[in-house]
């Protein structure tokens, strides 16, 4: 019996211990993908999808979300989405806007990955 105590805490240390190393690698590809976007850029993409600004994405960031690409777009948004309150409730409106910016800003900046 003790046998498998032991184990079974090995067993939930090893899964802590794996979360904790995937939240510090997801944590510092966030931070590599946030840290390419300019703050105005930033704030132009944030507002389209989120507050449905009436002012579209320019195309300048539009090359800068582009080259920024779409694994750090989705990963960002799903960042905000669920650590952020307030978010996830608004997440089956925003979502679709999320992929009409990056489908839009793929078109402007010529890349072919389009979101489905």
């Amino acid at each position: 019996m003790a046998k498998l105590n032991s184990f079974s805490v090995v067993v939930v240390a090893s899964m802590l211990l794996a979360f904790v190393v995937a939240a510090e690698l997801d944590f510092n590809f966030l931070m590599l993908c946030s840290i390419k976007l300019s703050p105005d850029c930033g704030q132009e993409i944030f507002s389209d999808i989120f507050w449905q600004n009436s002012k579209p994405v320019s195309d300048h960031c539009c090359h800068s979300l582009a080259r920024l690409g779409l694994t750090c777009h989705n990963r960002l948004f799903d960042n905000i989405v669920n650590t952020q309150h307030g978010y996830k409730s608004n997440e089956t409106i925003t979502r679709p806007r999320s992929v009409q910016v990056w489908n839009k800003c793929a078109l402007v900046a010529g890349v072919s990955a389009l979101a489905a």
